[in-house]
């Protein structure tokens, strides 16, 4: 049983499945749910155009950040009601640093069970590029770390299960 699971909630659809998740694993024992938002200060200069100097400085304030981070909390928090089950103890955390890292201090430092967390999330380019959040956290935690991801969209033409070569 989880007493207590840390989700990282970065707005993805993935996020959400993790969310999901983790009150479907809390349920049982109404463990604590950790909901986590970290905010990487340096922002990713890869969006299809390149940020200014001031557009960069301005995503990068713990302002800008503590207020993008309850958001995202609050829209995560507005769900957990359509879990059926789950009635059990929440608390949210903004942080800001490098995602990887302060999920694995922050699951440390709270001592909880396991981290459920999407595989892709927001940075899908950058983790293409130089290795997903998700990837590192596993690799790096001392806790159980349960990767979800939302279900794929099938394609019409192929059977569930059925395998696909692609050679």
């Amino acid at each position: 049983m989880f007493q207590s699971l840390l989700v990282p909630i970065d707005g993805s659809a993935d996020s959400h499945v993790a969310l999901n998740v983790a009150c479907q694993l809390a349920a049982p024992v109404q463990g604590k749910l950790y909901l986590l938002n970290v905010r990487d200060p340096y922002p990713q200069l890869h969006r299809g155009e390149m940020l200014s100097v001031e557009a960069a400085i301005k995503a990068a304030s713990v302002e800008t950040a503590a207020r993008e981070g309850k958001a995202l909390l609050d829209a995560a928090l507005d769900t957990l009601p359509s879990f059926p089950g789950y009635n059990g103890e929440f608390d949210t955390l903004i942080k800001q640093g490098s995602p990887a890292r302060v999920i694995v201090d922050e699951a440390e430092r709270l001592g909880v069970d396991a981290i459920v967390m999407g595989s892709r999330g927001l940075g899908q380019f950058k983790g293409l590029m130089i290795g997903s959040v998700s990837h590192k956290v596993t690799h790096v935690a001392n806790c159980r770390v349960i990767c979800v991801h939302e279900t794929p969209t099938r394609h019409a033409t192929h059977a569930p299960h059925e395998f696909v070569d692609f050679d």
